[in-house]
């Protein structure tokens, strides 16, 4: 069993529910009365497991470890090991962003959980996937040589109007968590939406592009804390690399010396 598998496993994992939803004896109780259900096939889960997804369902979950792509987070060829391209960033290079981490390949039951979380507000599985995500970045060394000082989690941000209609900013949350765990700041001043966009999923590559383009700003004066740093940019996925390229692309226009990307999964 990898790290990543036993994160899930009931018995290593965090409380079933986001504090911000309940707390102490309420929680408890709450557990008992309403057991929380897989959110991949929808079976009771124990009541202090991980919350959010059934063993059975964990055990499908396609895994990106070590053998990946730096600059993209892809999985790469068995036996590889890391390496610096591979075909997906030969056609379409995520660009401005130095390198990249996923935690597990975006197919179910890791597509429930994230479309859960942003489409019905299972806030249930923001803990695990924080956790997760946390744990992809400590694995794949990305801090390693870095200033804690001068590095933070960016979340990609939302459009107001886009955060109005969902309530949250699933990026956001998921950074705040994970940044716990890693022991760096979350900048979420940083970076914003200049206008809202069609969702990314409805389209092909090229119409992805052009959908973001010049779409996000960076404000100049928070950068500057980075100008000798790094921002870790975090989303939930990253498919064709449009979002990270254009989110990139503004920080590095406002002078942040280098741009990495942490995503939950990889499209």
């Amino acid at each position: 069993m990898n790290v990543y598998a036993a994160i899930l496993e009931p018995a290593l994992a965090q409380r079933s529910r986001t504090r911000a939803l309940t707390s102490g004896v309420f929680e408890s109780a709450a557990g008992l009365l309403y057991p929380p259900h897989c959110m991949a096939c929808g079976l009771p889960l124990e009541v202090h497991g991980n919350g959010a997804i059934c063993g059975a369902c964990a055990g499908k979950v396609l895994w990106v470890g070590a053998d990946r792509c730096r600059r993209c987070g892809e999985r790469a060829g068995a036996g590889r090991g890391s390496v610096e391209a591979c075909p997906a960033c030969e056609r379409r290079p995520p660009v401005f962003v130095a390198q990249s981490c996923a935690v597990a390949q975006y197919d179910d039951p890791l597509r429930a959980l994230i479309l859960g979380l942003k489409f019905s507000g299972s806030l249930q599985a923001l803990p695990l996937l924080a956790r997760l995500l946390a744990q992809r970045v400590h694995d794949t060394q990305m801090l390693e040589g870095l200033d804690a000082k001068q590095t933070a989690l960016v979340p990609v941000p939302m459009h107001r109007r886009e955060f109005a209609a969902r309530g949250f900013n699933q990026a956001e949350e998921v950074a705040r968590l994970a940044a716990k765990h890693l022991g760096i700041r979350v900048e979420t001043g940083l970076l914003r939406k200049l206008r809202p966009t069609r969702p990314q999923a409805t389209l092909g590559a090229d119409a992805r592009r052009e959908n973001l383009r010049d779409a996000f700003a960076a404000d100049a004066k928070k950068a500057a804390r980075y100008a000798q740093g790094c921002a870790i940019l975090v989303d939930d996925v990253m498919t064709t690399g449009s979002t990270a390229g254009e989110c990139a692309k503004a920080l590095r226009a406002a002078g942040v010396q280098e741009v990495r990307g942490a995503f939950v999964a990889r499209g």
